[in-house]
């Protein structure tokens, strides 16, 4: 599982980012009292792209939990996805290079 999240380089730049971004969105929500996301919110949909923008829409028009959830979720859901394509781009030009060497 570890080698799964934290692999490559590529794939710890791509963690690290949702992760300071995430810290943003809570520190922004605990600071302010309010739980609702902020435009920090969006930053992270950007980052967790594709996947979390086929959510957007219900996190953007809902208030309350369940569009939290939803952000959260969709979240979730992306940075899986993503790192399962950056580790298997990223492994598939590893073995091009190692072929041609």
């Amino acid at each position: 599982m570890t080698t799964f999240f934290l692999g490559t380089w590529t794939t710890r730049v791509y963690l690290f980012a949702v992760a300071v971004t995430s810290v943003i969105l809570l520190g922004g929500n605990l600071a302010t009292g309010n739980h609702e996301p902020s435009s920090a919110a969006v930053y992270l949909i950007g980052l967790t792209a594709p996947v979390s923008i086929i959510f957007a829409p219900v996190f953007l028009l809902g208030d309350g939990w369940l569009a939290i959830a939803m952000l959260w979720l969709s979240v979730a859901a992306g940075v899986l996805l993503n790192t399962l394509l950056i580790n298997t781009i990223v492994g598939e030009v590893g073995r091009l290079r190692s072929h041609r060497a």
